[in-house]
């Protein structure tokens, strides 16, 4: 026989604990998108998630292209001039900038489109954004889909991660209102839009 002590056996395997969860997520409005899990370095921040619809007296193709005419929308968002950047135009690539403020006050609102699919007849148009500035990140996509008699139906949903610590804990406390204001904004801005469309090609 042998007299090796034995073996000392392993202890038991440590299990990971729980994952951290996400900051709050603001939602707002039927059918706004169910967010998906953020890499875990945004975890501690606000997510205001909404989305606006509008119905456009108009064909998809037409306002399409009027939604994506990124320097248009200056006519139609208040105290904001969007500007496109150097580089693609109508494709994924196209990056431009939103510069909102009053006054001295002021932020930029830089962004790039990641997919961009006209529409058809037998198929919906999309094109998703991602926001990439230091204030606003998240993502933000344009549907729209013909639903006949030459009329158009348009869903702008958003998903604003608040950056700033300090910024995100204000929107957290503000509880479902940020949400509600993006909704209202941007439903808003969508009837701006077909009224835009409604008085012809812009002169630019």
């Amino acid at each position: 026989m042998s007299d090796a002590a034995p073996v000392p056996t392993a202890g038991p395997v440590p299990t990971a604990g729980p994952v951290p969860t996400v900051g709050p997520v603001l939602t707002a409005g039927p059918g706004a998108v169910a967010p998906t899990a953020p890499p875990q370095v945004e975890r501690t921040r606000t997510v205001v998630a909404f989305t606006a619809r509008c119905l456009v007296d108009a064909d998809a193709a037409a306002v399409f292209a009027v939604l994506t005419d990124w320097p248009r929308q200056t006519s139609w968002v208040p105290s904001t001039v969007v500007e496109r950047l150097p580089g693609p135009v109508a494709a994924p690539g196209e990056r431009f900038v939103g510069r909102s403020g009053v006054g001295p006050l002021g932020f930029d609102d830089p962004m790039t489109v990641v997919r961009r699919r006209t529409p058809t007849r037998d198929r919906p148009g999309v094109v998703d954004i991602v926001k990439t500035g230091d204030l606003l990140g998240g993502t933000v996509t344009i549907g729209v889909r013909d639903v006949g008699g030459g009329r158009t139906q348009v869903e702008w949903t958003e998903r604003i991660r608040v950056r700033p610590a300090w910024l995100s804990l204000l929107a957290a406390a503000a509880g479902p209102v940020p949400a509600w204001l993006g909704r209202a904004a941007f439903t808003a801005v969508l009837r701006a839009a077909a009224r835009d469309l409604a008085a012809g090609p812009s002169p630019s």
